[in-house]
């Protein structure tokens, strides 16, 4: 497999050993792996991280052009995961990213593979995700749809899509928020001020700026399996994760024509969004503002 993969590890090493082996059975040429350095006020945690890259490192018994990011110090998921990419696309126009929570179906592998190749020049395209929202729904008559949201469970994107990446938002500071979720447009500032401890919402906001297409697959090609107290934002399932469908792409099929699916993301807007993790700490910003939470109230 030639496409690059960059694998994002921190303190589980077996759960990361089942991504590996995962990625172990395509045997991609190149593999890059980012790991965060271990927090000071956790026990064992140094330990963890220390256990988990040995074994990682361990595993590769392919012929495969390795690359290594390991801090030393932690530097918190947001700016880990992000400096992280940045630095894959550093080195690769085009690639796969996963995170240690996120299992593949093998189908991903060439999923991601063809569409990175199918879509590499055409600008619209931002990003390739792995994760579908739609409870079984299928989209259109095609293998897969287009979306204005990028979900972060198993992607892939090309380096010309994550130049548009801007972890504190700022150049977009100007930019018409018409367009996007109220959700995510209630305090914008947070971002800006950096108050926020995300990365992947910089990236979903940054395709929704620059009017991107996330494609978007008719089945979950992506299980996650990091939801338990050991995570750091998924300790429990939220409603809609129980109604998520899995299966295989065996053949790919393109849609059509090329357009986002506005029914498919009023789908995802009504029943993640509105009860996601960031929707739930977004509102506690806002409960700090009283003309914001009455607006709030009188609207949601």
């Amino acid at each position: 497999m030639n496409t690059p993969i960059l694998l994002l590890i921190f303190n589980r090493p077996h759960q990361t050993l089942r991504i590996l082996e995962s990625i172990r059975q395509q045997q991609p040429a190149r593999l890059f792996i980012a790991a965060d350095g271990p927090r000071q006020h956790k026990d064992r945690e140094a330990a963890l991280c220390s256990q988990t890259r040995e074994l990682v490192l361990k595993q590769i018994d392919w012929p495969c052009e390795v690359h290594t990011l390991f801090r030393e110090h932690n530097l918190g998921c947001a700016t880990a995961v992000s400096k992280a990419i940045d630095w894959f696309f550093s080195q690769v126009e085009e690639g796969i990213i996963l995170e240690d929570d996120c299992m593949p179906d093998p189908s991903f592998y060439n999923f991601c593979t063809v569409l990175l190749e199918r879509y590499r020049h055409d600008t619209r395209m931002m990003h390739i995700g792995g994760s579908n929202y739609q409870a079984g729904i299928t989209r259109g008559n095609a293998s897969y749809y287009f979306s204005r949201y990028a979900h972060i469970w198993g992607w892939a994107t090309w380096r010309r899509a994550w130049e548009m990446y801007d972890f504190t938002l700022l150049r977009y500071k100007g930019a018409s928020t018409e367009d996007l979720p109220i959700e995510f447009t209630r305090d914008l500032e947070a971002f800006y001020e950096q108050k926020m401890d995300t990365w992947d919402t910089q990236w979903f906001l940054s395709v929704l700026f620059n009017k991107g297409l996330a494609i978007t697959p008719n089945t979950n090609i992506i299980r996650n399996i990091g939801y338990g107290k050991e995570a750091t934002h998924t300790k429990s399932e939220p409603a809609w994760f129980k109604k998520m469908e899995y299966g295989t792409i065996t053949q790919l099929i393109h849609p059509a024509e090329i357009t986002a699916d506005a029914v498919a993301d009023a789908y995802t807007m009504d029943t993640v969004f509105n009860c996601s993790p960031l929707f739930y700490m977004v509102k506690k910003i806002i409960k700090n503002n009283t003309l914001l939470y009455n607006l709030y109230k009188r609207i949601s």
